[in-house]
């Protein structure tokens, strides 16, 4: 591009601003030019659009503001259940990893709770048999109350959690409400 061309398209563009006339023009080796006074007899001002924002009606504005609402409205939403997901997530998680391991606890003192069932009472008796049964069921019965247990406490952070979540989102949907709230008019 020659420097004419650029400077002539700089005066296009800048013509609406500064309200004068644009002619297009031919320069001797034939190459375009925009000139502010006409080139020659039968020039012509170009005609030139105007780069100026159509206003907006009051219904379009109206429409812009629900559709932003609505999707304020549902970020929020999408905000809370993203909420509730990682607090399952934190909370669960871990209790979901111990009920394993628990399991694994459990599954082996039955086990050991058959084999002592199956294994003939020595010279002393029965009591040495009947005292470590005993002792196997004691064990299978406290994990699983210290499991139960973190599994109250788990629901009682996770009702937490929910409760947390939830007032978050009514505090974006309030900001969101407030934003986008429709002017209140005078029609008496």
């Amino acid at each position: 591009m020659n420097v004419k061309t650029g400077i002539g398209l700089a005066l296009l563009l800048l013509a609406p601003l500064a309200s004068a006339q644009v002619y297009k023009c031919k320069g001797a080796s034939g190459e375009t030019i925009y000139s502010q006074d006409p080139c020659g007899a039968g020039s012509e001002p170009m005609k030139l659009r105007s780069n100026r924002a159509a206003s907006e009606s009051a219904g379009e504005a109206a429409n812009r503001a629900a559709v932003y609402r609505t999707t304020g409205m549902s970020d929020a939403g999408i905000a809370e259940r993203n909420c509730l997901q990682g607090e399952q997530s934190r909370i669960y998680g871990p209790l979901e990893s111990r009920t394993q391991a628990v399991s694994r606890q459990v599954a082996e003192l039955d086990r050991q709770l058959a084999a002592a069932r199956s294994t003939p009472p020595d010279a002393g008796g029965t009591l040495p048999n009947a005292t470590l049964e005993s002792g196997i069921r004691a064990q299978i019965s406290s994990l699983q109350q210290s499991l139960s247990s973190e599994r109250v406490a788990a629901d009682a952070q996770m009702s937490t959690a929910r409760d947390r979540c939830a007032s978050v989102r009514r505090d974006q949907e309030d900001r969101v409400q407030q934003q986008y709230a429709a002017p209140a008019s005078d029609a008496y």
